[in-house]
């Protein structure tokens, strides 16, 4: 009888405790991961069998240090206790607090696919840090806070004669906030930039430094922390005078509320219709760039089925974006994707062979069509080599993995 080929997808696979007799029940091995541990006993056993191995990294670790995995943002604060040896992979941001210099001495590495920010008296003891993205430090002496930060009446009760670090904005909008007990008490902003409403500008430029980018906003502006959409909830909620940190999506039918906007501030993007263009070239807006679009957009959806019914109830169209598995139906007319369908910044779009040509060109910045008419299964089939028959091969698809 003969031996199965073993395939494993995986960002983080542990070779470290690799044994030969699971070795040996394969023809072949291939680990396909962005990070491989072995040590020296385990290395030299993996080259001694038919093992491909398609890595980024490989690194040789100890059989007994304690591997941490975090997908999103993960703190090192000096209250941690110190514990066993580790190696901390995170995936998203690492903020690292001041005084961790005990803390730090636990990880025999770190590997971090995103964003760090730390003391920048702490730099000399990131020697085993592998940062895939930005490295950002900050004064040592300095009070970290958001990365975003909207000054409220709590911190001013709290705040004390000291630096305050926000990576990228401070906001100052809030008109009944005491700005003059910050200035009384010593605090000093830190940042890129700082939003603040016209009637508090002079109380609070002593606030922060010459370098700081200051925006001055009208009073009973209301800042939105996040990407919106123009609606009659968000206007009720927020008021005519708006500042969105993100993106903004105005649907064909918000055509009454631009009427009704006396300030638009936008850190991001806008995608506006095109019926709604005359409307909004009235409107007081101030924004980062004005994307036409079809007359409904769909954005961030993991998963989504686009109908013949659905752009039939369209007539202004829909455009997609940053989806990341998008399936054509079968029903629908290349006519109607032609005349009624955007997609763009999408990863994996699925259609039929009829349809192919018109998804190409409705489509922008699209990772991958698959003309199988099977969705998401159908691409898997197309980006996963051909590794023989499938009853010969063992397929293992996983985040992580442990031999």
């Amino acid at each position: 009888m003969s031996k199965k080929k073993l395939v494993i997808n995986t960002a983080v696979c542990d070779a470290r405790k690799v044994k030969e007799e699971t070795l040996a029940n394969y023809e072949k091995i291939t680990v396909n991961a962005a990070l491989l541990f072995t040590t020296p006993e385990s290395h030299k056993l993996l080259h001694g069998y038919n093992v491909v191995m398609n890595c980024a990294d490989v690194m040789e670790l100890d059989k007994d240090t304690e591997i941490i995995m975090q997908n999103g943002k993960y703190t090192i604060s000096a209250s941690d206790a110190t514990g066993k040896k580790a190696f901390l992979i995170v995936n998203g941001a690492l903020i690292i607090e001041p005084g961790t210099e005990n803390v730090l001495s636990r990880f025999a590495g770190i590997y971090v696919n995103g964003s760090i920010t730390c003391p920048d008296n702490l730099v000399p003891y990131l020697g085993s840090l592998k940062v895939n993205g930005a490295t950002n430090t900050y004064p040592s002496d300095a009070i970290l806070l958001k990365n975003t930060f909207i000054v409220d009446k709590i911190f001013i009760k709290r705040c004390k004669d000291s630096k305050y670090f926000a990576k990228k904005r401070v906001v100052i909008t809030d008109n009944s906030l005491d700005v003059a007990e910050m200035v009384n008490r010593g605090v000093r902003f830190i940042t890129q930039k700082a939003i603040i409403t016209e009637s508090l500008i002079d109380e609070a430029l002593p606030l922060f430094q010459d370098t700081t980018d200051i925006i001055t906003v009208p009073d009973g502006s209301s800042f939105i922390n996040d990407n919106a959409e123009l609606t009659k909830a968000l206007f009720i909620k927020h008021g005519p005078k708006l500042i969105v940190n993100g993106d903004l999506m105005i649907n064909s039918e918000a055509g009454d509320l631009l009427e009704k906007i006396e300030y638009l501030y936008v850190n991001g993007d806008i995608r506006l219709p095109k019926s709604l263009d005359e409307k909004f070239s009235t409107v007081n807006a101030h924004y980062n760039s004005l994307m036409f679009v079809r007359g409904k957009c769909i954005i961030d959806k993991v998963s989504l089925k686009i109908d013949s019914r659905m752009l039939k109830q369209n007539p202004d169209g829909i455009t997609i974006i940053d989806c990341v598995n998008v399936t054509i139906a079968e029903d629908v007319p290349s006519e109607l994707i032609l005349e009624r369908l955007e997609i763009s910044d999408c990863v994996n779009v699925s259609c039929f062979p009829g349809q192919r040509s018109a998804v190409e060109q409705v489509s922008d910045d699209v990772v991958n069509i698959d003309e199988s008419g099977k969705g998401f299964k159908g691409i898997l089939s197309n980006l996963i080599p051909n590794s023989g028959k499938s009853e010969d091969v063992k397929m293992i698809n996983t985040a992580s993995y442990t031999f």
